[in-house]
């Protein structure tokens, strides 16, 4: 028997969907898969599949908090340039600003967010997700 772990890098407080949360509150560092699998009501493949999609969660929210580098922030603003054009280099320029030495790629994000509308930043965050950022 092998005790399932959380995936590396989780933490208790990060945000997940609440059908991995459901999963891996079973997980107690004693309970084996087959156990998890069963008091979940899943199959062990799809437990194997809930448990990639929660390592990939814990990616992305690794990712928010990562150091902004010069390279991440170009691809972010060629990202929003497809969505308003070349006002995107100021509207990045404006919140790095802001930001100051905090600036971690998810506060970057935000901050150009709140200046979109709904439909600017659902086409931004496709921008985004197309070269792995989000």
């Amino acid at each position: 028997m092998n005790p399932l772990a959380w995936p590396d890098g989780l933490r208790g407080e990060m945000a997940l969907p609440f059908s991995a949360w459901r999963v891996l509150d079973l997980i107690d560092g004693v309970r084996d898969a087959a156990e998890v699998a069963r008091l979940a009501g899943l199959s062990a493949p799809e437990l194997q599949r809930q448990l990639h999609e929660a390592q990939q969660w814990v990616a992305r929210a690794q990712d928010q908090h990562r150091p902004l580098t010069a390279e991440v922030a170009q691809t972010i603003t060629a990202c929003l340039t497809q969505v308003v054009g070349p006002v995107a280099e100021l509207m990045v320029d404006d919140v790095l600003e802001d930001l100051g030495d905090t600036a971690v790629m998810g506060s970057l994000v935000a901050g150009l967010a709140a200046e979109l509308t709904p439909e600017q930043m659902g086409r931004f965050a496709q921008q985004l997700r197309a070269r792995g950022l989000a």
